[in-house]
């Protein structure tokens, strides 16, 4: 399998599995913002959930077109919803729709033909690769797994503390 496919695959998997590791942490924690002004770990969870279906349904069947791609939504409007939907409804919901996205996701790309990976696509006047695409979207998930990791482990930090 190609190198760059293979990385992008390999993310994620990752994803997927860090993402089910999180569904059994305490519903206060997952509410409870990751520094303050910022989301809560269910929130952006939440928040993967829309991107990841807005990238099935509006980026991948155009990208390996000559087809123009649909817009692109309002990313603080779709950020706010996405935050608001995950605040509002039940947390084992925001998981189970945030898997089952990414898992559909992976089987696509999965299904993508090696060519396509490399081949340059215009969008909005950038010229890219697939790869380059899916790499920025696997760093913009590296970074909110870092961000609620070290959440995480600061409120772990916090409980041992008090337990002294």
């Amino acid at each position: 399998m190609l190198k760059e496919k293979s990385e992008i695959l390999a993310h994620q998997q990752d994803f997927l599995r860090f993402i089910q590791s999180l569904t059994h942490i305490n519903e206060h924690v997952l509410l409870t913002p990751i520094r303050d002004g910022k989301w809560s770990t269910i929130e952006i969870i939440g928040h993967f959930y829309t991107w990841d279906e807005f990238v099935l349904q509006n980026r991948i069947p155009y990208l390996l077109t000559n087809s123009s791609l649909p817009s692109s939504p309002n990313a603080d409007d779709l950020n706010l919803y996405s935050a608001h939907l995950a605040r509002n409804e039940p947390i084992q919901h925001t998981f189970e729709k945030c898997i089952r996205i990414r898992k559909e996701l992976i089987e696509t790309l999965s299904d993508l033909p090696e060519e396509n990976w490399l081949a340059e696509l215009t969008i909005n006047y950038s010229s890219l690769s697939l790869y380059s695409y899916f790499k920025g979207l696997m760093e913009h998930d590296i970074h909110h797994m870092r961000q609620i990791h070290t959440f995480l482990k600061d409120i772990q930090e916090i409980k041992k503390t008090e337990t002294l």
